[in-house]
């Protein structure tokens, strides 16, 4: 079912150069997120200029799930009498999407994403537990505006997890970003749910140590454990970008955070909000563009320790429960392990796990 309301759609197709991109703003069960994220969307600079989807997934039930609940349907049915109610002149048109069956989060954001990329070219996409802060939308759309014809670039993101450092400026990274970003048709149409090519990182040790930053991250590991799930798409899209050779602008300061972060969370669970620690939404200077499109190496290098810090610093912070001194010790070997395993020309064990 689709609810039509505002002032209409910009026409279909590329546009004019001065019009943003459409949002897709994707809902499931939770009608105090949806409430809390998008009042923040509706005061971004250009929110009046956007045209806004809104993807409402349809409940669970027996015949599509194993863990169908009343309280999926409760939840499913307040956050469409928030987003029906929405005050439509926050944004330049409303729509709203209702699903009648349950797609789950990598269905239903696919075919939104697919929707409006191939109605109008471009897209912002943003779930329910992303909070943005007031400068998002101009900043994605001055990514898409500047960048559109250059096919090394792939998507837009406003989430950065660093602390930002006087005079730093917006930087690519090679692969994606997905909490609040957009992209364009061109970059989305390589997108597949298979992760087409996925096997090369069992044979090139290389490329997979390239691929989870020098053996820092489990990107590798994610994507193995992913491929196939309905409801992950984020480990498949970093790879076909990364594959691709593909690259996503960065904002040298966090423009969003993750608030979902808990046990009504479908996919992200109590453990992860330590990505937001270094966050501040309130933080408002411009932001200059890269001057060349290429990977930025040193920021490449931030990420790297900030998601694989010392072992000094996962000791310290591990609490001495016998599970965190057992992860703790883990990390530690981790990356010598991969190293290892890197220069074998046999075992996946690692990757696998």
């Amino acid at each position: 079912m689709t609810r039509d309301e505002g002032r209409g759609t910009r026409d279909e197709g590329r546009g004019t150069s001065s019009a943003l991109a459409p949002i897709a703003f994707f809902v499931y069960r939770r009608p105090d997120h949806a409430k809390r994220t998008l009042s923040a969307l509706a005061a971004n600079d250009g929110a009046r200029q956007s045209d806004l989807f809104i993807f409402s997934d349809g409940p669970k039930d027996a015949h599509t799930s194993d863990h169908p609940s009343a309280a999926d349907a409760e939840g499913v049915k307040a956050v469409r009498e928030y987003v029906r109610s929405l005050d439509k002149s926050l944004f330049r048109s409303v729509t709203v999407i209702e699903r009648e069956t349950n797609l789950g989060l990598a269905k239903s954001l696919i075919s939104g994403i697919t929707e409006l990329c191939s109605r109008f070219g471009r897209a912002v996409i943003v779930e329910d537990d992303i909070l943005t802060s007031p400068r998002f939308l101009r900043f994605i759309n001055d990514g898409l505006d500047r960048y559109e014809g250059d096919e090394r670039v792939f998507s837009v993101t406003g989430f950065w997890p660093l602390k930002p450092r006087p005079g730093d400026g917006a930087f690519f990274l090679r692969g994606s970003g997905i909490w609040g970003w957009g992209t364009w048709k061109r970059a989305w149409d390589h997108y597949d749910h298979g992760a087409a090519g996925w096997e090369a990182l069992l044979r090139n040790k290389r490329l997979a140590w390239e691929f989870d930053y020098n053996g820092r991250c489990n990107n590798t590991a994610m994507l193995l454990r992913h491929i196939g799930d309905k409801g992950a798409w984020g480990p498949q899209w970093n790879w076909i970008a990364f594959r691709e050779n593909g690259l996503t602008l960065f904002p040298p300061y966090s423009l969003d955070t993750n608030v979902g972060f808990g046990d009504d969370a479908t996919h992200t669970p109590k453990g992860g909000d330590w990505w937001a620690a270094n966050i501040d939404l309130t933080l408002d200077r411009p932001i200059k563009m890269p001057e060349r499109v290429e990977p930025d190496a040193e920021q490449r290098e931030r990420y790297a320790n900030f998601v694989y810090p010392s072992f000094r610093d996962r000791w310290k912070n591990c609490g001495f429960t016998p599970r965190e001194i057992v992860k703790a010790v883990f990390w530690f070997l981790y990356r010598p392990l991969r190293f290892i395993e890197m220069l074998l020309p046999f075992g996946t064990y690692i990757l696998k796990r």
